[in-house]
This record gives C-alpha cells, structure tokens and sequence, in this order.
C-alpha cells in the first residue's frame, strides 16, 4: 500500500493514492479509539447499508456478482503505518464522529486525492507505454543490425534511464512515483528511444540524458533515495 502522508493543524497523517486513510492515527488524535466507533449500532447499520447498495450496483452494471462484507471496507495493517485502515466510503463518517471541523477538511483532502489518483493512473499507463516503446524501438534497431535481443538489453536500457534520474543504477518500484516523476521517467524513455533508432551511440546518449534529466534530479533523489 503506497502511502501519502497529509498535514491537519501540523498533525501528519496517512492516506493513500486511493483515499484509504489510517483510522488508527487519527482517532487517536482525538483522544479516541476506532473500535469505539466500529461498534456503534449506527455504524454497523451504515456498513451494512453500503454492502448492499455496493452488490445492488454490481447487479444494475452487469459486470458479475461477489459478496461484497464488512472486510471489504477496512483492512488491518501491521508494522510501519500499522493499524485499521477505512475505505474513502467510510470517511465522512467517521470523521463527523471524530470531529466536525476534521470532517469539513478531511473531506476536501478525499475529493483531493481521487482526483489525484485518476491523473496518477493516466501518467502510470503513459510510462508502461513509454518503456514498451523503447523496447520495441531497440529491438527493431538491433534485428537491422543482425543482433540478437536479450532480456538484458532491454533492462540496461531502463537502468540508464533510472541512473540518469536518480543517480543510481538501479529498478525503480513505478507504483511508488507520484505523476510529475511518471512524467519525468516516460520523457526520458521516449528521448532514449528516438537516441536509439538514429543510431547515436551509448556513451553520447547517456550524456545526453543525463542532461535532459538534471532538472528532475532532486525531487527523485529525495523521494527514491535508499531505505
């Protein structure tokens, strides 16, 4: 789960790119507990109402059925950022139970962060392009040259390109990168692989994408720097 953390009054707290929030952290802001507000008859009734409008919807869609459950709305995590996670359905009220001025602002950060998501996911499904363009381009430059194409190839490739952003030569998790650094990886992917198909050698392409790259540097050493 790749975690977002959010700011309320100076106070960090933990969401992801789908809204999924640590109800954990933030009933304990209030001096509260999550299973107080799970246990609530108005709660179970609210849960078991979104069950069923959620399996009514599968049904009006045409797209299958499952048993939609409790579980499905909120998840336990262990170890860092540990504690109950709730589904963004779940937040408005649990925020209204925690506090009315929490509410208002957790709701506008939601809102935030759905819209987030969806420009997220267009600069992720960009850069997977991004890489399979490269890779076809170098396979084809290859196969003209009379070269075989093997897997290590294609990961020099990326590797160069990692290296070019973050100083390091190593896999990056894309799952983990916000848009902007998406962005930033599939300009750099594409500008290899036009380098690639006019026959510009390693070392003079490195050169040059190392440069393109220098402006986005620090953002992706910061962000990407080795745990």
């Amino acid at each position: 789960m790749n975690t977002i953390t959010l700011n309320y009054h100076d106070t960090p707290l933990t969401t992801n790119g789908e809204a999924w929030f640590n109800a954990t952290e933030i009933a304990a802001m209030f001096g509260k507990q999550v299973y107080e507000w799970l246990r609530l008859p108005e709660t179970e009734k609210y849960i078991a109402a979104l069950c069923k409008r959620e399996e009514e919807k599968q049904v009006i869609s045409n797209t299958g059925f499952s048993r939609i459950t409790k579980s499905s709305f909120i998840r336990s995590r262990r170890g860092n950022n540990g504690g109950t996670w709730l589904h963004p359905k779940l937040a408005v009220a649990f925020a209204r139970w925690c506090n009315v001025e929490f509410a208002v602002w957790c709701d506008e950060q939601i809102d935030t962060l759905i819209r987030q998501g969806k420009s997220w996911q267009s600069e992720r499904e960009a850069s997977k392009i991004g890489y399979q363009v490269m890779s076809e381009i170098l396979q084809a430059k290859r196969q003209a040259e009379g070269k075989a194409t093997q897997s290590h190839h294609y990961s020099n490739e990326a590797l160069l390109c990692n290296e070019a952003l973050t100083g390091r030569r190593q896999a990056l998790d894309r799952n983990s990168l916000n848009q902007h650094q998406l962005a930033a990886l599939a300009r750099l992917e594409a500008r290899n692989a036009a380098l690639i198909g006019q026959s510009i050698p390693y070392q003079e392409r490195k050169a040059l994408l190392f440069k393109l790259a220098a402006p986005y540097n620090p953002a992706f050493q910061t962000a990407c720097k080795p745990r």
